[in-house]
């Protein structure tokens, strides 16, 4: 009963604080879709050295608007339009600033992940009285972002952004983006290639589906649209290698290859439904300590992953990735040491073991102003040359399971409600699960 108290209080205290992270509705309307996206009183649009009695202030305006709504990308953490564009009277030069203002309050109970974020792979394998129960609240998702789209006669727009938050150490500013494109080629920090951003539901929970494929890296990326149904993108990324090293046997060595990923995606429906196939190959290198020479171990992933409209308001989206080597770009494995491991029958050698992640889940809009989202998504570990007898307390397989529902008091205010559970469970087969209650507001600006 006291825990059902609890509840009660994080619920009403997150409603009264106000704080979120689901995108307002206009945003996502110009998203899907950005020629349904006109000018309107939300945007403020300056046109510098527009003339009152010769020009068509409202006409230059939603142009503007257009120009920059055709350079969004729908999908998960993405920024979508901003309410502040400054234009030139010749809408060659668009200029957009925006942001979001979040924040979030948080009640663990049963397993207390010690992380911000719902990670599956934090969850504690041992109950104690400090991990029983915890209140959390947060505001560092807030966002700041910035794009410049000029016209040019030789290279057609060229697009430039920078995207921060408050995620760095002690809430001070991080770089999230910093790119520049053009002609379909892309130059700077953006989110992987090896991502379907559409393929993954809109969460209060920062991290998302422990399955889902969702980083960010430097890159030089290709990406051409051969259709109107057929896209095709291909990058050269820079690599990143998690390994967990047998002592001082061997170790990892600077990266000497990028990283290579690649989709082909078929749309329909208006863009509104697709289907992509991924792969990536990558190089990992390290020195063999015993045997006295550099090693490069080969990992590779494919991807299927998609959204599909059912109608107007409903649609389903998923994917389901396989691979090895590749456990730096699967949520819930990043940064944790498996993309490599010690290979417990050759001293001073290290091996790749095999991963899957899965994803699945839907999300109806019940009118402009209500959303549910509701998804699963589970990652596994396999064993290989047997690399678990010697860490029993490895991790082997998490699950993660959420609900939420965003009601959009106005186009650019919004809150929500979220139920999370996660498992998790060890190569020795011990198992542990968690739970999280959060309530969210955001204003967009």
């Amino acid at each position: 009963m006291k825990t059902f108290y609890t509840l009660l209080a994080t619920a009403a205290l997150g409603l009264g604080s106000l704080g979120a992270w689901a995108d307002d509705a206009a945003t996502a309307a110009s998203s899907e879709n950005p020629q349904r996206h006109r000018h309107d009183k939300r945007n403020t649009v300056w046109i510098i050295g527009a003339d009152p009695q010769t020009d068509d202030v409202w006409m230059l305006k939603g142009r503007a608007i257009d120009i920059y709504a055709q350079t969004v990308k729908p999908g998960f953490q993405q920024s979508g339009v901003p309410n502040f564009i400054i234009s030139d009277r010749a809408n060659k030069a668009v200029f957009g600033i925006g942001g979001f203002v979040s924040f979030r309050t948080t009640y663990d109970w049963s397993n207390v992940i010690q992380n911000k974020d719902f990670v599956t792979y934090d969850i504690p394998m041992i109950q104690t009285p400090s991990n029983k129960q915890r209140f959390r609240m947060d505001a560092s998702t807030s966002r700041l972002f910035f794009k410049t789209i000029v016209h040019t006669k030789a290279l057609g727009n060229i697009e430039t952004y920078v995207e921060t938050d408050f995620r760095g150490g002690d809430n001070v500013l991080r770089l999230r983006e910093a790119y520049v494109s053009f002609k379909g080629l892309t130059f700077g920090q953006r989110t992987t290639t090896f991502v379907d951003l559409d393929a993954a539901p809109t969460t209060i929970d920062f991290q998302g589906p422990n399955a889902y494929t969702y980083q960010r890296n430097l890159m030089v990326r290709y990406h051409l649209q051969i259709s109107p149904n057929w896209e095709f993108a291909v990058a050269a990324e820079m690599p990143g290698v998690s390994a967990t090293t047998p002592g001082e046997a061997a170790y990892i060595v600077p990266q000497r290859v990028p990283d290579f990923p690649v989709y082909f995606q078929y749309n329909w429906a208006q863009g509104r439904s697709h289907l992509r196939a991924s792969g990536i190959i990558r190089t990992m290198n390290y020195y063999d300590n015993v045997n006295l020479s550099t090693i490069t171990k080969v990992g590779w992933g494919a991807m299927l992953s998609g959204r599909i409209a059912l109608s107007r308001a409903a649609n389903v989206f998923g994917q389901v990735v396989y691979g090895e080597g590749i456990e730096n770009y699967i949520q819930d494995l990043n940064g944790n040491g498996y993309d490599l491991v010690s290979n417990p029958l050759r001293s001073g050698r290290l091996q790749t073991l095999p991963a899957m992640g899965w994803l699945a889940g839907f999300q109806v809009n019940f009118s402009p102003s209500w959303q549910m989202n509701a998804a699963y998504s589970q990652v596994s570990v396999w064993n290989r040359n047997n690399y678990f007898a010697q860490a029993p307390d490895t991790y082997r397989l998490s699950q993660y399971i959420v609900g939420n529902l965003f009601y959009h008091i106005t186009p650019a205010f919004s809150v929500g409600a979220e139920y999370l559970y996660g498992t998790r469970k060890n190569a020795d087969h011990a198992k542990a699960h968690a739970n999280r209650a959060q309530m969210m507001v955001q204003f967009n600006f």
